[in-house]
Order: structure tokens, then sequence, then C-alpha cells
């Protein structure tokens, strides 16, 4: 099988082309520069370079796949010019599904997010609601609207497209999201606690992986599927961390609006040095309101089974310290 994958440098998308290899696939990778290229080669993945926001770059990229994973997009909290995250993740989704249509790719696997359809505190979000678009980030809106222009692709066009909403994604290999703060936890870093009642909806990495190859052959065109394995309070996880490995759990509590005083300094420091802070109004509004996401769907129809949390944080920490992120 000839796949095509946007995204493979990131934490999902580097999982998913080493899946892809296992399994025999002839993989062909967007990358925008020669390095990239070069460390995708190395691994037996045939590189193009191109950039999804330029359209020139990618004409015909697509040409003899059978299958497209779409992960290209910008998931971070913060930016400094915060068109970047509709420029990729709109038009730039835009762009490249439009191409794989014209080349007749017989399936997209668009990766999405749980935010883009994140229901209001304490609503257990399913496939078929819709955001109230009470936007608390960037990120969450512009997958929002990434999601509205593929289903329309798709209504209008015929779009062969599946859609995954994965939740927050842990797991050998995470730096940047909630991994940090697991690292932090563990390395005695973390001073004190925010939103302890906050709900996060978790999900292995290995099962996100599992989930993108069940939706490539099960999938039904035109649906969505969430990837959560635990919705569970950011208490409930500090916690469960503690019964692992035994690391104390920090006793003071930083209330929500002194952090977001703390927040707007660190943001306004940022925006004449260009270099991101360490919390964003972004990242700080997203773990206020939490959310949580149902798993039925995926286990029901693609029939996914999620890894237990306490066995995916045992991994997860394990690879920390292995890996020398945690002494």
């Amino acid at each position: 099988m000839k796949v095509f994958v946007t995204g493979g440098t990131g934490f999902i998308g580097g999982n998913l082309i080493k899946r892809l290899l296992k399994e025999g696939a002839s993989v062909k990778a967007l990358v925008r520069d020669q390095n990239k290229a070069d460390e995708f080669e190395k691994l037996g993945v045939r590189s193009v370079i191109g950039d999804i926001m330029d359209k020139i770059s990618i004409k015909g990229v697509l040409k003899d796949s059978d299958m497209f994973f779409h992960l290209g997009n910008v998931s971070r909290w913060w930016l400094p010019d915060k068109s970047l995250y509709y420029r990729v993740n709109v038009e730039g989704t835009q762009n490249i599904v439009l191409e794989a249509l014209k080349e007749g790719v017989k399936k997209v696997v668009y990766t999405s997010s749980l935010a883009a359809i994140r229901q209001p505190r304490g609503k257990i979000t399913t496939e078929e609601m819709e955001h109230k678009r009470d936007f608390e980030s960037h990120y969450g809106r512009s997958k929002f609207l990434a999601e509205k222009e593929v289903l329309r692709i798709y209504r209008e066009k015929g779009l062969p497209v599946v859609i995954l909403n994965p939740g927050v994604v842990i797991g050998p290999g995470d730096l940047k999201t909630f991994g940090r703060t697991i690292i932090e936890l563990l390395s005695g870093k973390l001073k004190a606690k925010l939103f302890e009642e906050s709900i996060i909806p978790l999900v292995y990495i290995d099962d996100v992986i599992e989930g993108h190859m069940l939706a490539a052959a099960k999938g039904r065109a035109g649906e969505k599927y969430i990837l959560v394995g635990d919705n569970v309070s950011i208490g409930g996880v500090f916690k469960l961390i503690n019964e692992i490995t035994g690391v104390p759990i920090p006793d003071k509590r930083i209330p929500p609006f002194l952090m977001k005083l703390i927040v707007y300094f660190l943001e306004a420091k940022s925006f004449f040095t260009e270099e991101p802070p360490k919390f964003s109004l972004d990242g700080i509004r997203a773990m206020e309101i939490g959310a949580s996401g149902s798993n039925r769907k995926a286990s029901e129809e693609l029939g996914l089974n999620f890894t237990p949390l306490e066995q995916a944080l045992r991994w997860t920490i394990t690879w920390y310290k292995e890996e020398g992120y945690v002494s």
C-alpha cells in the first residue's frame, strides 16, 4: 500500500510512520526542509519538500497514493502571529485535501482534535455534538474551522475522509504537551497545583496510532471518532503518579485569578522577545475549562481497545527515566 503523510515530524505523526513501515507500507512524507528529508530517507521514507500553505509546492505530491494521513498542523498554545493557526490549520488543510481529491486518493484520515468539538465544562463530548463556539484558544477555533471545511468538501465533492478527534496524548516521546507537566512533577520542579478539579481527556500514544490504522481500514467516510482513554481530573492524575512513583504532590495552590495575572505578564514579555512564554492564556483557559470525551463510537465501530491510564503512565514514566528526562 502506498501511503502519504503530512505532519510526520510530530509526536503522533512520527509514531504513525514507524507503524506504517512496520506493516510494510510504502510511505511518502511531506517535509519543509532538507534536514527532515534526510532523516526520513534514513528510515526508508520517501520525502517530498513542500508546504501545505503553498499550493504549487504540493501539486501532484499525492499522485498514485492509496491512503493519505493528514496530521500537519500548528498545535502550540502560543504564537506571536496568531494568523498562522488559521493559515496552516484551515487554509493548509483545505489545500492538501483538495489535492488528495484531485489525485483520487481512496481514503483520507484527517487528525483533528477533541478541542474542535469540546463541550462546556462538565459535559461529555460525543461525535454528534458541535462546539458551542466558546473557544478557549486559537488552536481550538482553527481546528473547528478546519473540520467544517473538510466536511464541506466531503459533502460537496465526495472527499473520502474520516476524522479523528484525539484528546491529550501521552506516552514515550511526549515532551511538549501534558508530558512536560509530568516531567516537572517527577523532577520536583512543579511547585504548585493548578485547576485540580479540571477534567483532562488522556489517551496513550499507541492507542492513537492504532486508532489511525483502524480508521483507515474501517472508518466510515464523513464520520468522526473520538480517541480518549480516560477522562480524569488533573489532581487525579497527580495522585496516580504519586501512587506509582512515591513522588510527592505539591501542597501549594495558585488561585486562577493570580495565575492569569502572571500569564498576562509572561505574554506581554513574549510580545517583545517573541520567545514562547512558559504558560499562555490559551493554555491556561484550556486547563481551566477542561474537556472530556466519549470513546464509545471508536470502541464499537472501529474495535479500538484503550490502554488503562495506570499502565499508560507507568510506561510513560519508565521512558522518561530511561531517556534521562527524570533522574
